[in-house]
């Protein structure tokens, strides 16, 4: 049974079935649960920062908030991505169209794992996206984070390119991410994927070929080009984690390599992984008008638009 709901959910919370008003979440039971996806957008980490403004949602004042607003349960296969402000309104309004729950991580909240006294604590997400953070992440944080995806949880990760310290406090999201690996105390180098401090700016086509993986041929469509506005690079390294794969190299790189990667994805105990190493592709070009955007999530006919979905799906384990 499809339903409807009249209120905004909060993680964690008995779901209740309502009358219909508003909203479309996804498969709704006669018994009042939901398969709805929830996923959490990083605020913590000066994602606004310079010219970036990786957020679904902002206020006037260009700060980040924890619930879009317009609500989401008004959201409708119509809705334009401006209804919500930010660099990632998009990406926002495409999950919830298709039913998801979407939420802000917002400066100032906890990055916590298993905190029942936390709302926002990542056992009640599904998915945890953090677009280029420049802020170093705190060894709890880190140990929450590393957690939450052992147990279940999907994390994408995305960087740019080397140097690109847009707070100026001494750490880039190379740094940044590359410390989340290697500088923790649950495991070296879990996901076997290290961001190479490199910078690179072109549009390639060599995709890998394989029509079962579902984050490069899901259900939002084949992901053939993947273009890149000074981003980073990825090196694998299978010995220290076997699912490690890359998904889309520099051109002219072999297929095998374990080097110049642009997006690749792991799996870590129960929990999966997506590293992307450019913000310009997720960027919807409509955030803070006053920051100099780069709008990407529409540019490759598509592909960008694919390719962020469906690494949303495979992290929610729905492909």
């Amino acid at each position: 049974m499809t339903g409807y709901l009249d209120w905004t959910p909060t993680p964690g919370d008995d779901f209740r079935l309502s009358a219909l008003a508003g909203s479309h979440f996804q498969d709704v039971d006669i018994a009042g649960t939901l398969t709805l996806k929830r996923f959490l957008f990083d605020a913590t980490k000066a994602e606004t920062a310079g010219n970036a403004d990786w957020v679904i949602c902002e206020n006037t004042s260009g700060t980040p908030i924890r619930f879009p607003s317009p609500n989401q349960t008004l959201v409708t296969a119509t809705t334009p991505e401006t209804y919500w402000r930010g660099g990632l309104s998009s990406w926002g309004i495409a999950l919830a169209k298709e039913g998801h729950y979407v939420e802000t991580l917002a400066p100032g909240a906890s990055i916590t794992y298993g905190n029942t006294s936390n709302a926002q604590d990542l056992s009640n997400f599904d998915v945890y996206i953090v677009d280029e953070p420049n802020i170093l992440f705190t060894a709890a944080q880190k140990t929450a984070i590393l957690n939450f995806v052992k147990n279940g949880g999907g994390l994408f990760m995305i960087a740019d390119h080397t140097v690109s310290d847009r707070n100026n406090d001494g750490s880039d999201s190379p740094k940044i991410w590359n410390d989340l690996m290697t500088n923790n105390t649950v495991q070296t180098n879990p996901f076997g994927l290290t961001v190479e401090l490199t910078n690179i700016s072109q549009t390639t086509t060599n995709v890998l070929v394989d029509p079962t993986n579902t984050i490069l041929n899901g259900s939002q469509g084949a992901v053939s080009k993947l273009i890149f506005h000074n981003g980073a690079t990825i090196k694998l390294t299978p010995t220290a984690n076997a699912t490690a794969k890359g998904l889309i190299w520099q051109t002219g790189v072999a297929k095998t390599s374990k080097t110049k990667v642009m997006c690749a994805s792991s799996t870590f105990f129960n929990g999966r992984v997506v590293l992307l190493t450019d913000s310009s592709p997720a960027d919807d070009g409509t955030g803070n008008p006053s920051d100099t955007l780069y709008p990407g999530w529409t540019d490759a006919a598509g592909n960008h638009t694919r390719l962020h979905l469906n690494a949303s799906y495979w992290l929610a384990k729905l492909q």
